[in-house]
């Protein structure tokens, strides 16, 4: 697979599940721990499965540093912050991925229902 639809799936299932539900929701989905080797990354992962998402946040920070232009990074820091209801930064992230992925036809859905969840609190 091309890492433009590893990163569209990733992307799908992170958004379209959580989005439905509360922001306490959990992916149905283990995340997958890829093979492009940045640790900070797998360790995020590792503490998004375990639903650690204040440390799998702080770990994908660290990864963003070694990969700054990595969607999926992205599209799973947006998804450590839905989940502890931090929305507008869950967005902020939502929108990199938009920056990075600007032919996704997803993305624009995803941030949609993002936008509405943040509207829905306000």
């Amino acid at each position: 697979m091309d890492r433009y639809f590893k990163g569209s799936i990733w992307l799908t299932v992170l958004f379209i599940i959580g989005c439905g539900a509360t922001y306490q929701s959990e992916p149905t989905r283990e995340p997958r721990i890829t093979a492009h080797g940045n640790p900070y990354f797998e360790r995020g992962n590792i503490y998004l499965k375990q639903k650690q998402y204040r440390k799998a946040i702080g770990q994908y920070q660290q990864a963003l540093r070694l990969e700054p232009e990595d969607a999926i990074i992205h599209a799973a820091l947006g998804w450590a912050y839905y989940n502890v209801g931090m929305l507008d930064a869950a967005i902020a992230a939502g929108e990199q991925v938009m920056r990075l992925e600007p032919d996704n036809p997803d993305v624009p859905k995803l941030m949609e229902l993002l936008y509405q969840a943040r509207n829905q609190r306000r």
